[in-house]
């Protein structure tokens, strides 16, 4: 199955050095590119091929990534959006995700970690690097006294594990064969995960996993 990929950034060379990049990736295409957020939001409503995954700067003008994310999620909520910052502030990190952000992606990272982000969200719903997750632990940890922790209270001990598997990047079936359950029951639970936390989608879960402390980073170097 092809993936169908778009692009917003206002710096034409990375655009192109993108654009190139995708083509060589098996079964991945460049469906359009976009120089700032509303341009973005305009080519996605007017497409013929609508894009699987959108790869979103944040500091664009016209529009930012945020606003324009932001609008994407509330009027598409099934695109899949990784962020591309040169930056990797908590702040922006935090922001994005609670936005509906599926991903992120460094502008300096290595063409393999490019590819192997896109398949991962467009597969698993999200990607993240251990760095970029101990970023977003850090971020936490200083809003720790703004968190209300009395949702946790309402996970089972059986969406907690679901939850804590979510977090290795394991997907659906694969935790059904883990924890012997049918991989349409574990979609149960991922859809109640969902709706308990309030999460956007995949990658809200593991914020709210790291948030609430029920998934230890160190579990991902073991």
């Amino acid at each position: 199955m092809n993936i169908n990929i778009a692009i917003a950034d206002d710096q034409k060379l990375f655009r192109k050095g993108m654009l190139a990049l995708i083509s060589s990736f098996e079964l991945m295409q460049m469906v359009f590119e976009a120089e700032n957020g509303k341009e973005l939001l305009e080519l996605y409503k007017n497409a013929e091929v609508k894009p699987d995954i959108i790869l979103l700067d944040l500091s664009m003008p016209e529009m930012n990534g945020l606003d324009a994310l932001k609008i994407l999620k509330e009027e598409h909520p099934a695109v899949k959006v990784i962020v591309l910052t040169s930056h990797e502030a908590e702040s922006f990190i935090l922001a994005t995700i609670q936005a509906g952000a599926n991903g992120y992606l460094a502008k300096n990272a290595e063409p393999e970690e490019v590819e192997l982000a896109i398949r991962e969200v467009f597969k698993n719903d999200f990607y993240f690097t251990l760095p970029m997750l101990q970023v977003m632990r850090k971020g936490l940890v200083k809003k720790h006294n703004t968190i209300n922790l009395e949702e946790e209270d309402n996970l089972t001990p059986r969406e907690k594990e679901v939850l804590q598997l979510i977090c290795k990047q394991l997907n659906s079936n694969e935790i059904a064969e883990k924890l012997f359950l049918s991989a349409r029951t574990v979609e149960g639970h991922r859809n109640n995960l969902l709706l308990k936390t309030g999460s956007r989608n995949t990658a809200g879960l593991v914020l709210y996993a790291l948030k609430h402390k029920i998934f230890d980073l160190d579990l991902l170097t073991n």
